[in-house]
């Protein structure tokens, strides 16, 4: 460390003398994620604002001191900071995700690597409903470079304006309304998702950093608010550290991430000279925030591949080892590959450097091409024993819809396939993050069932009941009550819910969630008891199979499987014109690859 703090790097055009109060706040906010990572720190996920703050505000001073005014530089001098050291990850962790990791891991980072090498890996993962608050979602090597990819963004479109106003009134006012305008974004959109990974919904963090570099913020500051005001300041960030629980304190997403990234912006002022400059510029806190940007790339892929599984290591001594083999990996990455590319390559500048580059993209897209796929395991249809026949029971089926949450959503997988393979149409309503009828997220699922009920016209209507559906005895009742009204003409059956192994984020409601099957019954529509499928405690294996995935929630392929098996006997002891086919027809018909399934 300090051999990295006494380096002296070439200065960017225009840029002022080197603040260590500035380092000390980056190594305070790399040190933040590495601990909520590590489920010591609630609220350590903020430290990825304050990296905002503090990239808005660097990132624009230097563009209001550059006096050439030239984007080809600026981005250039952007790309040699940031790419080198990307180049260097990305193949590097896949690479060792396929030598050492599962081929869930190995295909999340075979389908999220080119959206991180186009900078586009925020807008991935929420397209792949793959969110940050997602507890249970994949491991994915690379889901921490979603914030990576806002940054870049930013400073791909930013320097537009900058260069285009010029005057520092004019960006000061562009900076704020921009602010305000991600920030009325953030009270519309209401997934925190959404709200908390979206670049327009992220970017007043960057654009309060940026106000505050304009020279009349900074001489606003420096009129009406003395040093001192960055000691409550850093108590209240501290505070929000120390309490926030991500999706479970709304409020941040209420306009308390925007107070808080104010908070930094106003901090980053007034440190630099105050009382908290001596410890910011600790040389162990700078050090750690000159290596920074190699230490947020290495953690979370090291976190996956020394998992505590893995090391049989748990607590603070797992927390330990990760975190140094992190830190040495960043420092590593910082003397051998980012300051000699940054500072002293000649060859990395004009056309050679444009060359290079150039050919570092191709290297780099070609691991996504040349790796193999992890093959899908096949499933074993002996445990299946459905028997083909048609059912002459009940009332004549042809269309179901199937809804409920992300457990739902991989079961709807081979579902679709042997309804098809069945002659019945399918339709799942089922969504990660959501679809239940009862609870916080209900909200879109009445939204949108009035609507798929009119167009599709549903004979039976499956609601599997989710993991969210929360409330008193009442208003579960009130909810499960209201489907069956909605659904008119459908018959509606309600499958209980598979038994989890809840973590501190549903413990809390595990008694609400035990009541459903009474709400669900006094409803008087057709119940399906889960448990004759799952048993009545989450296991993860079951007559030798794999049928639960290790984050204690949801389904692998098997049990997938033998789920739809089992639904359709139900359905078809009920219904006539279900025609029970073979479970070769559809058990490995591709669906079992889907990224539905993780921790199988």
């Amino acid at each position: 460390m300090t051999n990295l703090l006494s380096a002296r790097p070439v200065a960017e055009p225009g840029a002022r003398p080197r603040l260590p109060a500035l380092d000390g706040l980056r190594g305070l906010a790399v040190a933040g994620v590495l601990l909520f990572h590590a489920g010591h720190l609630s609220g350590g996920f903020l430290g990825v604002d304050l990296f905002f703050v503090l990239s808005g505000y660097l990132i624009t001073d230097l563009l209001l001191r550059d006096h050439t005014r030239s984007l080809t530089a600026f981005w250039g001098r952007r790309i040699r900071r940031l790419w080198p050291a990307l180049a260097v990850l990305l193949p590097g962790v896949t690479l060792l995700t396929w030598a050492f990791g599962s081929p869930e891991l190995l295909r999340t980072a075979l389908a999220d690597g080119p959206w991180v090498q186009l900078n586009l890996a925020n807008w991935h993962l929420l397209a792949e409903s793959a969110g940050y608050w997602d507890r249970f979602g994949p491991g994915r090597v690379f889901g921490h470079l979603w914030s990576v990819a806002v940054e870049e963004q930013f400073y791909l479109l930013w320097p537009l304006v900058v260069f285009g106003l010029r005057r520092q009134r004019a960006v000061a006012l562009a900076a704020g309304l921009g602010a305000l305008a991600s920030l009325g974004l953030m009270l519309v959109l209401t997934d925190p998702d959404r709200v908390y990974t979206g670049t327009d919904t992220r970017a007043f963090a960057l654009l309060l950093g940026a106000l505050a570099a304009t020279e009349p913020v900074r001489e606003w500051v420096r009129r009406t608010l003395p040093s001192w005001t960055a000691v409550p300041l850093a108590l209240g960030l501290a505070l929000a550290w120390l309490l926030v629980d991500g999706e479970k304190s709304p409020m941040l997403f209420q306009g308390g991430l925007f107070a808080l990234s104010l908070a930094a912006a106003l901090l980053i002022l007034l440190a630099p000279g105050s009382v908290l400059d001596r410890g910011l510029c600790w040389q162990p806190l700078r050090g750690l925030g000159l290596v920074s940007y190699g230490l947020y790339l290495w953690h979370w892929p090291v976190f996956l591949l020394l998992s505590k599984d893995k090391t049989g290591l748990d607590g603070w001594l797992w927390t330990l080892l990760v975190c140094a083999v992190s830190l040495g990996l960043a420092v590593l990455s910082k003397v051998l590959v980012e300051d000699p590319i940054r500072y002293r390559a000649s060859w990395a500048r004009g056309r050679t450097g444009l060359a290079a580059f150039a050919a570092s993209l191709v290297v780099v897209a070609l691991t996504w091409i040349v790796l193999p796929r992890p093959a899908t395991a096949a499933i074993d249809t002996s445990a299946l024993g459905a028997r083909p026949a048609v059912s002459a029971n009940g009332p004549k089926v042809s269309r179901v819809l199937f809804m409920g949450d992300s457990i739902a959503a991989g079961l709807a997988l081979p579902l679709a396939a042997a309804t098809k393979a069945s002659g019945l149409t399918l339709k799942s309503m089922a969504a990660a993050g959501g679809g239940g009828v009862v609870g916080p997220l209900a909200e879109s699922t009445w939204a949108e069932l009035p609507g798929v009920l009119a167009e599709f016209r549903p004979d039976v209507l499956v609601y599997q009941v989710t993991t969210y559906d929360w409330g008193s005895p009442a208003e579960q009742r009130a909810g499960y009550e209201r489907l069956v009204r909605e659904a008119g003409g459908a018959k509606v059956v309600f499958v209980t819910m598979p038994p989890i192994r809840p973590d501190d984020f549903y413990a809390g409601h595990m008694a609400e969630l035990g009541r459903t099957t009474d709400a669900i019954k006094a409803t008087g529509a057709t119940v399906l008891e889960g448990r004759e499928v799952w048993g009545e405690t989450y296991q993860r294996e079951r007559d030798g199979r794999i049928e639960r995935s290790t984050d204690g929630i949801h389904t692998c392929p098997a049990g997938a499987a033998r789920f739809t098996a089992w639904l359709l006997d139900g359905l078809a002891a009920r219904y006539s014109g279900i025609a029970r086919v073979a479970p070769e027809t559809w058990a490995n018909t591709g669906w079992a690859g889907d990224k539905q399934f993780h921790g199988c």
